[in-house]
């Protein structure tokens, strides 16, 4: 499976990753862990799903924050597109459950907006490598 971040996603990730005070900074290496450790029919056929269309999964995945020593219950969310036509997998947006930056979920609201930016930019997405800590992140 090839993986590809939107530009919402690498906007949260700079956000969590400028401050290493409050204790994210390990959100990179903890998302390619995860994202590294699941097989491909698991990551597109898992029951986290928020939506799902013909072709394509929105995805909601909880990964531990190994910096806060958080399990996944407590450690960050990560939101994703599978299109299961094709063989990619989109990172739209990561928070954190505890902290500073704290969110207890996001809304339909939000979600639209972040699936509405990425019909934007589908066809400009860089792919990443989760072997090499989101290597072109």
């Amino acid at each position: 499976m090839k993986f590809y971040c939107s530009s919402d996603f690498r906007k949260a990730v700079e956000i969590l990753t400028k401050k290493p005070k409050n204790g994210y900074g390990s959100v990179i290496e903890d998302i390619c862990k995860a994202l590294s450790a699941m097989p491909d029919n698991i990551l597109r056929d898992t029951n986290e799903r928020i939506i799902q269309t013909s072709n394509q999964r929105t995805v909601k995945l909880r990964v531990a924050n190994s910096l806060q020593n958080l399990t996944q219950k407590d450690g960050f969310r990560l939101i994703y597109l599978v299109e299961t036509n094709r063989d990619r997998l989109v990172l739209l947006y990561v928070y954190p459950k505890r902290g500073a930056l704290a969110m207890n979920n996001i809304g339909r609201n939000f979600l639209g907006a972040l699936l509405q930016n990425l019909t934007k930019e589908i066809n400009n997405l860089e792919e990443v490598d989760v072997n090499n800590h989101l290597s072109s992140l």
